[in-house]
C-alpha cells in the first residue's frame, strides 16, 4: 500500500467517526461558503483544561476528519497547548517551515490536501474554530 492511500484510508476513517451533536448555545459557530462546511463547539473548562467539547460539525470528508483530529489533539490541554496545536497546524499545512509534527498526531495525513487551496480552509475551520473558542474571539459567529 503507498503512503497516499494509507493518508486516504485515515482521512476517510477520522471523517467517519466526526462528531455531530445536538446542543443548543454554542461558543463558537464558523462556516465556509465556498463548500458549506459549518461547526459549533463549545466545551466545559475546568481546571485549566478544555474538556468535553461538543461540536456539531456537517462538511465535506476532509472538515470532518479535520474536526475529529483537533477534538483527539485538544481534548484536556491547556489554552496554550491548543493554541501551539493550533499554530503548527497552520504552519504545517501553509508554509514548508519546520514545525512540531509530534503534536500534530495523525492530523500529518491532512498535509496531502496542502496543494489544494481550497482544501485547506476546510481543513482549517475546525483549528480556527478551536483557537477562537479559547481566546474568546466571537468576530465570526
Amino acid at each position: 500500500m503507498e503512503l497516499r492511500d494509507l493518508y486516504q484510508r485515515i482521512i476517510l476513517e477520522n471523517a467517519n467517526k466526526c462528531p455531530n451533536e445536538q446542543f443548543k448555545n454554542e461558543t463558537v459557530h464558523l462556516h465556509n461558503p465556498t463548500c458549506g462546511d459549518d461547526i459549533a463547539i463549545k466545551c466545559r473548562y475546568d481546571n485549566n483544561l478544555f474538556k468535553d467539547f461538543e461540536i456539531k460539525a456537517d462538511g465535506c470528508i476532509i472538515f470532518k476528519a479535520a474536526t475529529t483530529f483537533m477534538k483527539e489533539l485538544c481534548i484536556n490541554k491547556t489554552k496554550e497547548e491548543i493554541e501551539d496545536i493550533v499554530l503548527n497546524f497552520s504552519e504545517f499545512m501553509t508554509n514548508d517551515k519546520k514545525v512540531n509534527q509530534a503534536i500534530l498526531g495523525d492530523a500529518v495525513v491532512l498535509q496531502s490536501v496542502s496543494h489544494l487551496p481550497m482544501r485547506i480552509k476546510c481543513a482549517m475551520l475546525p483549528f480556527k474554530a478551536i483557537y477562537q473558542l479559547v481566546n474568546g474571539d466571537d468576530n465570526n459567529r
